[in-house]
C-alpha cells in the first residue's frame, strides 16, 4: 500500500505560449504580470519554472531539494567547482574560502582598498561637462577595489574589466562565448599565478588564499586559490558595478533623495537599499529540483530548472503594499538583491560598503544638476543596468 501523494493538492503551472518579455532590457511588464497571475510559469520551450512571488523566491532560495550544483552550469565550466554552485555538504568548506568580506573584515578592506578607490574616483572626476557614471565610477570602482583586495596593481584594472567581459557574457547567457570566456579566463588565471610567483602585498586576499596550500598546487591554474580568485573578481565587480549603475540612475530621476542624503534627512543606507530593492543588478538565480517537490502550491517534477526572479519578487504587492516606486523612506523590509539562504552573496558587505561609501562621498562634494537625458538603454539579461548615463555633478562651494 502507497502514502499519499505529497503533490496530490499542489496546483499546476500557470503556463503560456511565450513569456513575456523576460530578460529584455524592458521586463518590468513581464515580471508585473507574473506577479498577477497563481502559482508558478511554466516555460515549455524552456523546460523551466519561473517563481516571481517573493513567498515563491524566498522559499526556493532555502529549499534544502533544489540545488545549485549542474555539470553544465556556465560557473562550474568556467571555475570549476566553487562555492557558488556547489551544495551540502560540500558547500560549507569551499564558502569559507571565500567569507573574506564580514564585518570583521571590512574595517581593513574599507582603509586600504574602498576609500582610498573613491577619493581617487572623485578627485579625478571632470566636472564641467556630463560625465558617464557607468565608465567614471561604476565600472572603475569596484575592479579596481577587488585588485587592491587581491594584491594585483591598480593600474591594471582596465585590462582585468576587458579580460572580464567574455567571461561575464557567457555567465549572462550561456549559449554564446564559451571558447572566449574559457580563454579569457585562461589569461587571468595565468596573470594571477604569475603574481603569486612574483609576490603580492603581505595581507593581500591572494596571499591569504595561497598561504596554507602547498607551494606547487598555489600557482597552478587550476588551483583552489587561482580559482577562488577568478570567482572573486567576476562576482566582485560586475553585480556591484550593475548596482552602481542603478543606483545613480535612481538618483538622477530622484534627486529630491539626493539632496535628503546630503543634509541627513535620510541615511545613504536606505537610498541604497531601496534602489537594490527597485533595481537590483541581478534579476534571477537558477535551481535544480533534486526530487519531486513543491514550491509555493505549484509541484515541479526532479530534474526540473527553476529560474528564481529576484527582481519581480523585490516588486511583489503582497509583500511591498501596492506601490513599488521608489520610496526610501519606506520601513525597511528584506529584500533578494544579493539572493538568500545558504547561497546568499558573501560579497554583499563589501558591495554595501562601496555604494554607501560612494554616495555619502558624492552627495557631500557634489549637487546634482538632474537628468541630462535618460539612459541610452539598460543591458538585457541577468546583470541589468544602464549601459551609459550622462550625469552633471556640480561641486559645492560648501560642504554639505
Amino acid at each position: 500500500m502507497t502514502g499519499p501523494d505529497p503533490h496530490a493538492t499542489a496546483s499546476r503551472p500557470c503556463a503560456e505560449a511565450a513569456l513575456p518579455l523576460l530578460g529584455s532590457p524592458d521586463p518590468w511588464p513581464g515580471y508585473a504580470a507574473l506577479l498577477a497571475r497563481p502559482g508558478l510559469h511554466y516555460e515549455q520551450a524552456e523546460h523551466t519554472y519561473y517563481a516571481a512571488r517573493h513567498s515563491d523566491v524566498h522559499q526556493g532560495l532555502r529549499h534544502p531539494d533544489l540545488a545549485v550544483g549542474f555539470p553544465f552550469r556556465a560557473t562550474r565550466q568556467l571555475f570549476g567547482p566553487t562555492a557558488i554552485d556547489l551544495d551540502a555538504p560540500r558547500h560549507r568548506p569551499a564558502r569559507q574560502q571565500v567569507s573574506w568580506f564580514t564585518t570583521r573584515h571590512m574595517p581593513t578592506w574599507n582603509q586600504t582598498a574602498v576609500i582610498p578607490v573613491i577619493d581617487d574616483l572623485i578627485e579625478r572626476a571632470a566636472t564641467d561637462t556630463p560625465l558617464d557614471v557607468i565608465k567614471t565610477f561604476a565600472q572603475p570602482l569596484p575592479t579596481r577595489v577587488i585588485c587592491h583586495i587581491l594584491g594585483l596593481p591598480d593600474h591594471e584594472w582596465p585590462w582585468i574589466w576587458k579580460q572580464l567581459r567574455p567571461v561575464i557574457g557567457h555567465i549572462a547567457d550561456q549559449r554564446t562565448g564559451m571558447q572566449a570566456a574559457l580563454a579569457s579566463r585562461d589569461i587571468l588565471a595565468d596573470r594571477l599565478r604569475h603574481a603569486v610567483r612574483t609576490g603580492v602585498p603581505h595581507g593581500s586576499l591572494l596571499q591569504r588564499l595561497c598561504a596554507n596550500a602547498p607551494p606547487d598546487s598555489a600557482v597552478d591554474r587550476t588551483a583552489d586559490p587561482i580559482r577562488t580568485a577568478l570567482l572573486l573578481l567576476a562576482a566582485g565587480t560586475e553585480t556591484t558595478a550593475a548596482a552602481i549603475g542603478n543606483l545613480l540612475w535612481c538618483l538622477q530621476h530622484h534627486p529630491h533623495t539626493w539632496d535628503e542624503v546630503a543634509n541627513g534627512t535620510i541615511p545613504a543606507e536606505a537610498a541604497v537599499t531601496e534602489s537594490l530593492r527597485l533595481h537590483p543588478p541581478l534579476h534571477s538565480t537558477v535551481r535544480f529540483a533534486r526530487r519531486d517537490l513543491t514550491l509555493g502550491d505549484t509541484a515541479i517534477p526532479k530534474g526540473a530548472r527553476v529560474q528564481l526572479l529576484l527582481a519581480a519578487a523585490n516588486r511583489d504587492p503582497a509583500r511591498i503594499g501596492a506601490s513599488p516606486s521608489w520610496n526610501p523612506h519606506r520601513s525597511a523590509q528584506a529584500h533578494h538583491a544579493f539572493g538568500g539562504g545558504p547561497h546568499a552573496c558573501v560579497g554583499a558587505q563589501l558591495a554595501l560598503t562601496e555604494l554607501q561609501f560612494l554616495l555619502t562621498a558624492l552627495t557631500q562634494r557634489f549637487e546634482l544638476a538632474g537628468p541630462t537625458h535618460p539612459a541610452s538603454r539598460f543591458r538585457a539579461g541577468p546583470f541589468h543596468y544602464p549601459t551609459e548615463l550622462p550625469v552633471r555633478l556640480i561641486p559645492r562651494t560648501t560642504p554639505a
